[in-house]
This record gives structure tokens, sequence and C-alpha cells, in this order.
């Protein structure tokens, strides 16, 4: 039976993709944070444009993929004082918020109150978030990481595992940390094929670094991390003064093994398309020994694409639970709570893919239903 709503809320809501629109530019007029990194990254980036790629990783700080070096530099255009240019943001800022939006209704009926307020509640979440001001705060190329996750679910399902590898390797060319969302595709396969993928999209994402291997003066790996106060590792080894390379393997078994394990227990529910990317950034944060805002950027997409999943005939409990994740999340980046809000993160997320467990998933289109995994 269709729900009425107040008759003031029907013209809001009928006016929301405007709104939308307007908030995100407003947003990207007034706050202009000089985003963290973004010039030395762009500065990288027109080197490699250029063809000089020897010296790039010679400072072991850039650990940077490739293609977020050229993405930066694209960002840079116009821009001045290490600021993007307006045109570029207000770009940005609309093309995330509608993009959202747009997700929202594509995996609902769009049609009806419910369709109206999700629609609005998933913009107001991203405008919330852009005024944060995510991407902005840094690295913002690394919001793409998640979507290609998520993306490679879907096309391994489809049985194009080549271009899921693909995607893979690329999310790895944009941030070596990529690797750790690889466990994603037991979502929708058994863990021998699903190897084969790994194996491909790493040699994918190898192969962007290779040339500047070759070109000398590569020390990538040579980077050592200070290990902040207030962080996990600070708390569970408090003489630990520093991270390695080698330390961070332990990290990405961790990271890697809780994405595993959501998205093969998850595997039924269209939701573990955002859940496992979820997890792997939300795990992520609570294990690791820097406290950077820009970590909260893949928790932000992953959770707002969880939201989207649902689609507008889950119950009003999930729906809710699923809303609250996105907000829990964003109000955890601004207190600057990483860990106590990583691991209330993933509570909210377990509850979210408890409570789609006691009921059948909503019926959708054959093109975007998971499957029962093959071996």
């Amino acid at each position: 039976m269709e729900q009425k709503l107040p008759r003031w809320v029907e013209p809001v809501l009928r006016g929301r993709w405007v709104a939308a629109v307007l908030g995100a530019t407003l947003l990207a007029l007034v706050i202009t944070e000089q985003p963290v990194d973004l010039a030395e990254f762009a500065a990288y980036g027109q080197r490699i444009l250029d063809g000089h790629l020897s010296g790039i990783y010679e400072d072991g700080w850039n650990q940077a993929g490739p293609v977020q070096l050229v993405i930066s530099r694209l960002l840079m255009i116009g821009g001045s004082a290490g600021t993007p240019a307006g045109a570029a943001r207000v770009a940005v800022n609309v093309g995330l918020t509608l993009g959202a939006m747009a997700m929202c209704r594509r995996f609902g009926t769009g049609r009806g109150p419910v369709a109206a307020l999700r629609e609005t509640a998933t913009g107001a979440l991203v405008l919330l978030w852009l005024a944060v001001p995510l991407p902005w705060f840094g690295h913002p190329a690394e919001l793409v990481v998640p979507v290609l996750w998520a993306y490679a679910i879907r096309l391994f399902r489809r049985k194009r595992s080549v271009s899921a590898a693909a995607g893979l390797g690329v999310a790895v060319a944009i941030a070596p940390w990529a690797i750790l969302g690889f466990p994603c595709l037991l979502a929708v396969t058994g863990l021998r094929r699903a190897i084969r993928a790994w194996v491909l999209a790493g040699g994918i994402g190898v192969a962007f670094y290779l040339p500047f291997v070759l070109a000398g003066n590569f020390n990538m790996f040579g980077h050592k991390w200070d290990v902040e106060p207030g962080t996990l590792v600070s708390q569970l080894f408090p003489q630990l003064t520093e991270v390695t390379w080698e330390l961070r393997l332990i990290q990405a078994v961790l990271v890697a093994g809780g994405c595993a394990a959501v998205a093969w227990c998850f595997r039924e529910q269209r939701i573990v398309y955002a859940a496992a990317p979820a997890a792997t950034s939300l795990m992520r944060l609570l294990t690791d020994p820097v406290a950077l805002r820009y970590y909260w950027t893949p928790v932000a997409v992953a959770t707002i694409l969880a939201f989207a999943l649902l689609g507008d005939g889950a119950r009003a409990r999930r729906q809710v639970l699923g809303l609250s994740l996105g907000y829990l999340a964003l109000v955890a980046c601004v207190a600057a709570h990483q860990v106590p809000g990583a691991v209330a993160g993933l509570a909210g997320l377990v509850a979210l893919l408890i409570a789609g467990e006691s009921r059948r998933p909503v019926e959708v289109s054959a093109a975007d239903t998971p499957v029962t995994p093959v071996a």
C-alpha cells in the first residue's frame, strides 16, 4: 500500500535533484581546502606525461600509484597553490552527488515516496561528506578504488574474468593498498578461480610500476611509517615506533582476511558488492599505524554504495541500518576517532548483513542478482 507523506514534503522531494546540484556547487565554491599531497602528486603526474619516469619513486613517501599521479595532474588543470580550479571542484562534487543518487535509483524502483526519500537521504549524505570535505582533504583519486572492487565482482559474475582482473589491476595502479580488496571476488566464485584472477590482476598492477623500476631510483618499498598515538598499533605495541613494508604484510593478511570472510559468508546478498569493499576499508582503518582523514574516503564510498544496493524494497529496519552506517562513518571521520569509528562501523556493517539473512533478498533482474559461487 502506497505510503502517504505530509503535503509539504512532496514539493521538497520533487526538487531533490536540483537541490543536490546547487548544494554540491555551493560547497565546491565555498570550501577550498588544499588537498593533502595533491600538488606533489600532480607534479609527478606531469613528469609521467612528459616521459620523465626516473626518480618519481625515489622518495619513499610517494606511495601513490602512477594512475593516481596522472589523475592528480588532471585535477590540477587550471588550479593554483595546490588547490584544484573551481570548475574541477564543481564537476567532481556534482558528479559524486548525482552519481550516488542515480545509483540509488538504479537499484530500486525509482517510483513512490520511499524511492524519493532514499534518493534524498543519499544526496544529503553525500553533501555532508563534501562539506567535510571529501574527497578534497587528500588523495581524491582513491575514491575510485572501492568502486573498482565492486565493479570487478560484477564483471566476474558475468563471466568477464579478464575484465574483472583488469579492474583490480587498475585499482592497484591507483594505490598499492588496493590489493587488499582482491578477496572481494570470493563473493561470486570459488577459491581456485579467484586465485587465477588475482594472479592476472597482480600482473597487470605490477606492469604499471615496471617502467618506473626500469627507469631507476625506485625506492617505494624502503618507506617507513611512524606509528601515531591513538592507533590500534600504538595501543597493542607501545614500544613500536615505526612500521616497515614487512610489517605491512601482517596488516594485509588481516585486512584481506576480513574482506574474504564478508565476501564468502554473505555472498547470497546483493549488498555484498559493497559490503566486502566496506569491510576492507574499515579493517584498513582499524589496523593502520597512521591516522589520516583521507583514509575515510573509501569507507564513505563503500557505505553509500551499500545503502544504494539495498533498494527500496528492503524493510524499514534494514533501510535505517544501511543509512545509519553511512552517517556513523561520517561522524567518526569528523570526530577523528579512527579506531572506535572503525570498530563501530564494522559492527554496523555486520548488523546490516545479518539483518538481510532473515529474509530472502529482494528479487531483481538477472543482470544484478548474485549467483551461488562455483569452484
